[in-house]
């Protein structure tokens, strides 16, 4: 009796061991599915597979501020150098910037949208070609404030500023990736 108990235990086990293979195939097979689907769309990370900058050196000319900032530390991380002797000029243009209020919520909650709007050029010294001129990028974030939370709304408009700061960057370098100089 206690022969037939171990077979039926053992049987078991093998039983549940193959279901949880089984499991782990068609997850397999799932996930691979998926990944092939996303590819096959034209799906893509961001920042996965960048194409190197034709562009490897600019000569910079834009007023100091947080924006210009972050668009000149997104050039580097470019790997692109900054120089005043370098062939190109980049000229970046005021931010305009404006806040727009969307709704009025019941209990003060406000949802705003934060847009910056930067016109820039690039422009050859040799023969001062421009390779692009008066190019326009925009940028928004939505964010929400609060009418018995006036100290956080500062934060968060910082928050939104950064977040449309990074996608000028990103939109700047696309734009640069174009350009064949």
């Amino acid at each position: 009796m206690t022969q037939a108990k171990s077979s039926s235990v053992s049987a078991d086990t093998s039983e549940h061991a193959s279901r949880g293979l089984g499991r782990r195939r068609v997850l397999a097979a799932l996930g691979v599915g998926l990944a092939l689907t996303l590819s096959g769309c034209g799906f893509q990370l961001r920042g996965v597979n960048d194409a190197p900058m034709a562009i490897t050196e600019l000569d910079v000319q834009a007023p100091i501020t947080k924006t210009h900032d972050a668009l000149r530390d997104a050039l580097e991380r470019a790997d692109v150098q900054l120089s005043d002797s370098a062939p190109l000029t980049l000229n970046l243009g005021k931010v305009r910037e404006n806040v727009q209020q969307i709704t009025y919520g019941d209990a003060g909650s406000i949802k705003r949208e934060l847009t910056y709007r930067l016109t820039y050029s690039l422009q050859r010294k040799s023969d001062g070609a421009y390779l692009a001129n008066q190019q326009e990028l925009q940028a928004s974030s939505l964010y929400y404030t609060n009418d018995d939370d006036l100290l956080n709304t500062d934060d968060l408009r910082e928050r939104a500023a950064r977040e449309v700061n990074r996608d000028l960057s990103r939109q700047l370098l696309e734009h640069l990736r174009a350009i064949k100089p």
